[in-house]
């Protein structure tokens, strides 16, 4: 159990897509006072579980990330996020959100896709987009060894070649 489990409960409960609090009212759901360094740094309401930001799994559990974090107004928003974290704090992003090209995703790709959502603020697109832009490079690496190893006769033209790729023709 968590001390910021009564955090979870408010969330979780709530039937908003968004929900703006301020720090006292968060103070009151929780019944103790904020760290300092919630109200002295916009990390500490970084929407990770990693590095020890135990408080992260009371709002991105039961499928919540915060937004528009005003550490001098102390206030933030907490919107719906796709998605949550497993009861053992891993985030995940559930099969149900997902747009309907990404449901056939393997166990490897969907953990990969949600470690990123994770690391992106639960911004799921973004991560779709690092996952991509990742894949692209890892493919131009293989395009350049490929002409690397067919040699200088293969009639390949390898600049134009990495130009289209790069330019995405």
């Amino acid at each position: 159990m968590s001390k910021y489990d009564p955090l979870r409960r408010h969330l979780a409960a709530s039937r908003a897509q968004e929900l703006p609090m301020s720090f006292a009212e968060i103070e009151a759901v929780l019944g103790f006072h904020l760290p300092r360094s919630a109200r002295s740094y916009a990390p500490w309401w970084a929407n990770e579980t990693r590095g020890g930001h135990v408080q992260a799994v009371a709002w991105l559990g039961p499928g919540w990330r915060t937004t528009r974090v005003d550490v001098a107004g102390e206030r933030v928003v907490f919107v719906r996020a796709r998605g949550g974290v497993s009861e053992a704090g891993v985030p995940y992003v559930a099969a149900s959100a997902r747009p309907t090209t990404l449901r056939g995703l393997s166990a490897a790709a969907a953990r990969l896709l949600a470690d990123y959502t994770a690391e992106s603020g639960g911004d799921e697109e973004a991560a779709i987009a690092r996952a991509l832009h990742e894949a692209a490079i890892a493919r131009r690496a293989r395009m350049i060894e490929q002409i690397a190893l067919s040699g200088t006769g293969s009639g390949v033209d390898s600049v134009n070649l990495i130009r289209e790729d790069r330019d995405g023709r």
